[in-house]
């Protein structure tokens, strides 16, 4: 409406203005050097008009002509792009399905002439990796590095690639190379966590525990118990028996009466062939209410002759817990004793406590020592019940 009123107006104002112009046409004189142009004023705007309409056909024409030509040499480089997006996509969806060969193929292929060849290379060497192709990944990686800003991306995949392959001297290698800033991302963290632990160089993982925890990099379960886990493996990682008192004695006290970290110190005790040292730190960290059955289990490693004593100190600082680890470490240490008529009453009451297949193979052993053929028949046949572990 509001335009057809515009359009009312001009075309009032042109039957108004016509008239008026056609009387007063005007006199206008254009004198260029020897030439001279005399025309009306409203011809002289007409020819304006036109020929600015001529030069904006003129820029059109020009401006499209540019165009085609600009088009028909880039539909070469469209094409190739078109191409590599169609692979790339390709790709993708092969990733998602685990079609680790043809996302290989399509991942390098859509590389060529891709938007982001980078992508397109790590994801072809992840695909690579899968298939178990080392020296493919290699060469993908290699590619995918010659892009600027890459290094962190394809170094990170490099070492994930080598210790999830087992080269862990190379991830190392490769780990110790990049700079202080890179090694402290959380995913570097966590790659070097995993790297230490199956090298089993717990000062290392004690290095970075600090920024592990900063990070928390790690579940809040693991972190809590990463201190115990490193000083764990550094007591079992321990070749010589002064190696083993010394890392023990370096441990600060509240340390050392933390019940996994005795069960490691009395292990390597036990490897090293000491067995009175062994029992002592033993019986000291036992000396509680109640008895830890992990270290019960250990108690009989190192009771050597003192096998019927221990049974009586146990008796005497426990009243009968129901406990059938307690029951199974007095049953061994009185079968070391040669007491087998009273390592099968403890043994039976470890059952009555928790009946396992275990428990009734050592009864029924302790049977026949005792002459109990049809007990310990009886015994076996037990190890069939299904409902048993």
């Amino acid at each position: 409406m509001i335009r057809l009123l515009i359009y009312t107006l001009i075309v009032l104002a042109g039957a108004i203005a016509g008239p008026k112009l056609v009387e007063n046409k005007g006199y206008l004189l254009v004198a260029i050097g020897e030439y001279t142009i005399e025309t009306s004023v409203v011809a002289a705007v007409v020819l304006l008009l036109v020929g600015f309409a001529l030069l904006q056909l003129i820029e059109w024409l020009l401006v499209k002509l540019l165009r085609t030509a600009g088009l028909t040499r880039s539909l070469p480089r469209r094409w190739r792009q078109r191409k590599s997006r169609k692979f790339t996509l390709e790709g993708a969806l092969a990733l998602a399905e685990e079609n680790w060969p043809k996302a290989e193929q399509t991942m390098a292929k859509g590389a060529d002439a891709g938007e982001l060849p980078l992508v397109n290379y790590l994801a072809a060497a992840r695909a690579a990796h899968h298939q178990g192709h080392s020296e493919q990944v290699e060469v993908f990686l290699t590619q995918a590095q010659s892009f600027p800003g890459s290094d962190a991306a394809v170094n990170i995949a490099r070492i994930r690639y080598l210790i999830q392959d087992g080269e862990l001297a190379a991830a190392r290698q490769c780990l110790e190379s990049l700079s202080a800033s890179l090694r402290n991302r959380p995913t570097v963290l966590k790659l070097a966590h995993e790297l230490f632990l199956r090298q089993r160089d717990w000062d290392a993982v004690a290095r970075i525990a600090p920024a592990l925890t900063k990070h928390k990099v790690l579940d809040a379960e693991t972190l809590e118990q990463l201190p115990v886990q490193i000083e764990r493996g550094a007591l079992e990682a321990c070749h010589t028996l002064e190696a083993l008192n010394e890392r023990w004695q370096q441990l600060p006290k509240r340390r050392r009466r933390q019940d996994p970290l005795v069960e490691s110190y009395v292990q390597g005790l036990i490897r090293f062939q000491q067995p009175a040292e062994a029992r002592k730190a033993l019986l000291a960290q036992l000396n509680k209410k109640e008895p830890q059955a992990n270290l019960l289990e250990l108690l009989p490693l190192c009771s050597e002759d003192a096998g019927e004593s221990l049974v009586h100190l146990l008796e005497r600082n426990y009243s009968a817990p129901q406990m059938p680890d307690y029951w199974d470490c007095l049953a061994n240490l009185s079968r070391q004793g040669r007491q087998y008529k009273q390592a099968k009453q403890y043994q039976r009451k470890a059952i009555e406590l928790a009946p396992t297949r275990y428990r009734y193979s050592q009864l029924a052993e302790l049977q026949e020592q005792l002459g109990e053929h049809r007990g310990a028949l009886e015994s076996y046949r037990r190890l069939a019940d299904p409902e048993l572990t």
